[in-house]
């Protein structure tokens, strides 16, 4: 975790800002997330040889403490929309499960003929899934009446909600690409993410934030046609590639995953 601060519409470190290692585990750790609600960043963590479980990691104290204790692997810990639960993709059928912010209730509400891999949530009871079929595509679930809509293909991991449609990552022959997806299906191109990287953020008030090799690099949604700008590269501070990006909501805070130097 590294602090940023936005001055006018360009992204920078704060002056001093520091690497904070938030797993601090020598082990796999994996997919980050900013949890609002309960002041923390929820990753995935593979500890003592174990399946992964979802560990918080407190902003105010600066300590990770173990959310879930469960023999099944658990996978891609997000808020659902109601604030009320963390969402996690759990066990061997990889199903959609979710755990309410005390950890005392944990229930599954679907599971896909083919494994759900990642998703994001669009409303209450509908998620958009990079599902592991073969080849993995990207589908429109319904929950609640139990339906699933095929939306694209050639899709990579990163994937957000905006506005009424869902915006991917797209892994075609030319490069990689975000793209926007309206729920119908339909494609509209918005700019090429570097060779090196399928993962971005995309903030609700649509801020791109990405990578390229050591360097952490962000653009606006309204304005594509500047193209990728440098927030810093951290190769000085011993971060050779970067991966699965997160933003707090206030914008202060990047969270990364990288490997162990």
């Amino acid at each position: 975790m590294i602090d940023i601060q936005k001055t006018g519409n360009h992204f920078s470190l704060v002056d001093g800002a520091r690497l904070i290692n938030v797993s601090n585990n020598k082990g796999y750790d994996n997919q980050p997330g900013f949890i609002e609600q309960l002041n923390s960043i929820a990753y995935v963590s593979s500890r003592d040889n174990k399946p992964t479980d979802v560990y918080l990691y407190d902003l105010s104290t600066g300590v990770s403490k173990q959310f879930t204790n469960n023999t099944e692997a658990e996978f891609s810990p997000k808020i659902t929309p109601d604030g009320k639960y963390i969402s996690v993709v759990k066990g061997g059928e990889q199903n959609l499960t979710r755990i309410s912010l005390d950890g005392a209730v944990i229930e599954k509400l679907y599971t896909s003929k083919d494994s759900i891999g990642y998703y994001c949530w669009l409303n209450e009871d509908e998620i958009a899934a990079y599902v592991l079929s073969n080849p993995v595509i990207l589908k429109l679930i319904n929950i609640k009446s139990k339906t699933e809509q095929y939306l694209a293909d050639s899709i990579g991991r990163s994937l957000y909600k905006y506005k009424d449609g869902v915006v991917i990552c797209r892994m075609l022959h030319g490069g990689n690409e975000v793209v926007f997806a309206d729920l119908e299906g339909r494609y509209t191109e918005w700019i090429k993410l570097p060779a090196s990287t399928e993962d971005f953020y995309l903030t609700d008030d649509g801020w791109l934030f990405s990578s390229d090799g050591s360097k952490l690099i962000y653009c606006n949604v309204k304005r594509l046609q500047e193209g990728w700008q440098q927030l810093a590269d951290l190769k000085g501070m011993g971060v050779s590639k970067i991966f699965r990006i997160a933003v707090n909501k206030k914008r202060n805070l990047l969270t990364f995953v990288t490997a162990e130097q």
